[in-house]
């Protein structure tokens, strides 16, 4: 598994990374309003693709025929159907950066840390499902060792991570932050990522919140 706080700053995704939220067409000009409209219409039918396919099996002409478009359209303004995951994963990461961060640290640690532990859990599991079908691929990507994806994963939890450390060492835990810190985020994503399963074999939500919420509040609070 990947350590999620492996950067460890707050220093965001590369250049390169950052470059694939750019918005020019493949011929480098800055489309117009109907020209920008277009493309996020295949950026939304890449993301409806990939919740009933695997990211292995995404087509450029299924992409194109969910957006009500055609290909050639598809190829003015994006080379492949991996680069169209690509500028999904890096929007969602910069959106998200600072919200997970905000899950973490915009709670009542002090006077109530159970609802605090809470709110994180269920946020985090809530968020995860709510773009499973993105951070599946960057999941299974960063396994594969595909540096785009993983620097993109790490840099979505590193805000988080990074609340985690300076939270558990505030609070005098006994646990050292960074190692709390890592186990923790990634517990949080394994479980989200795998919250469906784990419902299906017979685990109650409530349950796993609860359970989950426990170990948090322990590791920050003691």
């Amino acid at each position: 598994m990947n350590n999620e706080s492996a950067n460890g700053g707050e220093s965001g995704p590369s250049d390169e990374l950052a470059g694939e939220i750019d918005e020019r067409a493949a011929d480098g000009r800055m489309p117009g309003r109907r020209g920008l409209a277009t493309r996020q219409r295949l950026l939304d039918a890449t993301a409806e693709q990939l919740e009933s396919c695997g990211y292995r099996d995404l087509k450029v002409v299924d992409i194109a025929r969910t957006a009500g478009t055609s290909p050639a359209t598809f190829y003015q303004y994006f080379p492949d159907a991996e680069s169209a995951v690509l500028v999904q994963a890096a929007v969602l990461t910069e959106a998200w950066h600072e919200e997970l961060q905000f899950l973490i640290t915009g709670r009542d640690w002090s006077g109530a840390p159970d609802a605090a532990a809470h709110e994180v859990v269920d946020g985090f599991l809530t968020f995860w499902t709510d773009h499973r079908a993105i951070l599946k691929v960057l999941d299974l990507a960063s396994m594969e060792g595909d540096f785009r994806f993983r620097d993109l994963r790490t840099w979505l939890l590193n805000g988080a991570t990074n609340a985690l450390v300076d939270l558990v060492a505030a609070h005098d835990s006994d646990m050292d932050p960074k190692a709390t810190a890592g186990v923790v985020i990634a517990m949080l994503a394994h479980v989200a990522n795998h919250r469906p399963g784990l419902e299906r074999w017979g685990a109650d939500h409530d349950a796993l919140v609860a359970t989950v919420a426990g170990i948090l509040r322990h590791a920050i609070v003691g």
